[in-house]
């Protein structure tokens, strides 16, 4: 698998899944992971070549042939491996000494620190999460052999991950802050998108448009779901992140501008 709409996508999980099967309707060559061998079978019995690969266990000295493509999308979470740097840079310079042409890591926007709108130019982490999501972006770029596009993801909602739930009957500090979220369906039709361009930036941010309070949102979200709503002390100014850059360089706008919208469609 080595034309060039032909992508492997490390980690076949929330956002990987149904991307390859976003691509495969669309004509992609699509190989991917997983650790579950009854979720390989079912992948490969859809027409996703998949590879059960634990990223933690010692790497072989190879690409695997089943993964040959010209595009990899990194979509490993840090929770899923042992020293999260190290580990997604041994895997950008395995793939480009297998052929892999791009790389597209999924990051996140925990390497922006302090308070204020935060544009691509100032990550500046403010906490282990954040240092440790940004030493890995700095080693899957340092394969400069290859072509390398950092999404710098909010949080992520939608799918199986219903934010009704998250916070749920627990108290926290902040509820003044904005939250930053994007949605799966905003990501499965961004991320085609920008598999079909060649002029990458270095970095991205996907974030959508609108910020309310944590406390409203958060409160919405669990009475729509008939769940103990969380408390929220008041302060925080927090950190607006500005997704505007990827709608101009796409020329496409977020689906979702109304979260309140959203999740009264999600329950509806």
């Amino acid at each position: 698998m080595s034309t060039e709409q032909s992508v492997a996508i490390l980690g076949l999980g929330w956002l990987g899944e149904p991307l390859a099967r976003t691509l495969l309707t669309q004509g992609w060559q699509v190989a991917g992971t997983t650790r579950d061998e009854e979720k390989a079978a079912r992948l490969n019995d859809a027409g996703i070549v998949t590879l059960c690969w634990d990223f933690s266990a010692a790497m072989p000295a190879r690409w695997p042939e089943r993964l040959r493509a010209h595009t990899l999308v990194l979509c490993v979470p840090p929770g899923k491996v042992d020293d999260y740097p190290h580990t997604l840079g041994a895997l950008a310079r395995l793939a480009v000494a297998g052929g892999v042409q791009r790389v597209i890591f999924t990051s996140a926007t925990s390497v922006y620190g302090g308070t204020g709108i935060k544009t691509e130019a100032d990550a500046a982490p403010d906490g282990p999460r954040g240092e440790r999501m940004l030493a890995a972006e700095r080693a899957v770029q340092a394969y400069s052999a290859a072509q390398v596009l950092v999404l710098r993801l909010s949080g992520l909602v939608g799918g199986s991950r219903e934010p009704g739930r998250f916070l749920s009957g627990k108290r926290f500090d902040g509820g003044d802050e904005p939250v930053n979220l994007v949605a799966l369906e905003d990501l499965l039709r961004f991320i085609p998108a920008l598999l079909a361009r060649s002029d990458w930036p270095a970095v991205v941010n996907v974030s959508a448009p609108h910020h309310p309070a944590r406390r409203d949102f958060y409160g919405e979200a669990a009475r729509l779901q008939g769940l103990p709503p969380p408390e929220f002390g008041g302060g925080g100014e927090g950190k607006t992140i500005d997704g505007s850059g990827l709608c101009r360089w796409l020329n496409m706008d977020y689906s979702v501008t109304d979260w309140f919208q959203w999740l009264a469609a999600r329950r509806g």
